[in-house]
């Protein structure tokens, strides 16, 4: 019999739907299964050995199961269990009615996986700075509570070369996105999974952290964030473009969101979309609620 194992992040935000017992039954019955709970930061777990992970828990759960996967070549399901879910709303749904949904290609940035967003500058550290016990305790307001604090314009030096387009500037923005949502908007209307493409959204820095650049780049953000795009933009102030082949190189080390997760990148962030040797699905979470 294969060996499956089964990780449930106890600190997502919507943990406490998952039906553990119905998870171990569906499982149980194929696999020899194996259950890790995570209850802290510092617990951990590895793929090595298991045919299978089943992993239930938010979009850093699904971001490190899709690395560990792919280096232990083990199968995944993800189960979204978090306080936005973005990988399994994007790329679980609207896709028929099958309980799984294959995931045939994913982005990666600086040789590590991704599930919908690589980004950095500003309201980006709301995806890293929110303590798991506030988002179980009230849900998406734990982000929005601190809104307000991460509303400020960021200065990152930044050469971007987008399938051989280059622009050279000073961002407050930088954001790869291979998902239709990202910040609980649904802004990117281009997006089709399993499109070869992520897109590239750059909105430029007006100078300094001051009330009047605060002011400056509210439009820029409404614009993209509210009124989403239908189609590529291409402003003074702000790109939008689908590409295959994103370098981004930074004069600076620059801290960006992946998937929710805090990440340095040094110097450069090259940006690819792959297929998956391993099988990676996205699951139906309603079939495990209690």
């Amino acid at each position: 019999m294969k060996n499956c194992l089964v990780v449930i992040n106890k600190m997502s935000g919507r943990a406490a739907k998952i039906d553990k017992e119905k998870l171990l039954a569906k499982f149980g019955a194929a696999y020899s299964v194996t259950l890790k709970e995570i209850l802290s930061p510092e617990d951990d777990w590895s793929a090595d050995g298991f045919s299978l992970v089943v992993a239930c828990g938010g979009d850093g759960t699904f971001n490190r199961a899709l690395n560990r996967c792919a280096e232990a070549g083990a199968d995944l399901i993800y189960y979204g269990f978090g306080t936005f879910n973005e990988c399994a709303k994007a790329k679980g749904t609207k896709r028929g009615s099958r309980e799984f949904i294959r995931l045939c290609e994913y982005a990666s940035a600086g040789g590590s996986y991704f599930g919908y967003v690589a980004a950095a500058g500003s309201f980006t550290p709301l995806g890293y700075i929110v303590p798991a016990a506030e988002k179980q305790k009230i849900g998406v307001l734990a982000y929005l509570l601190r809104v307000i604090k991460e509303y400020r314009v960021w200065n990152i030096p930044a050469r971007v070369s987008a399938d051989g387009s280059l622009f050279d500037g000073t961002y407050t923005l930088i954001m790869a996105i291979d998902s239709a949502r990202c910040f609980g908007f649904r802004f990117n209307r281009l997006y089709a999974p399993d499109d070869g493409k992520v897109h590239l959204l750059l909105i430029k820095s007006p100078g300094k952290d001051n009330l009047i650049n605060r002011a400056r780049i509210f439009f820029p953000l409404f614009r993209a964030f509210f009124l989403g795009f239908g189609k590529e933009y291409n402003g003074k102030n702000m790109i939008f473009r689908a590409v295959k082949d994103l370098d981004i190189t930074l004069l600076s080390p620059a801290v960006f969101d992946v998937d929710g997760d805090r990440r340095v990148f040094e110097n450069t962030a090259q940006i690819r979309v792959t297929t998956p040797k391993h099988k990676v699905y996205i699951g139906d979470p309603t079939a495990l609620n209690p």
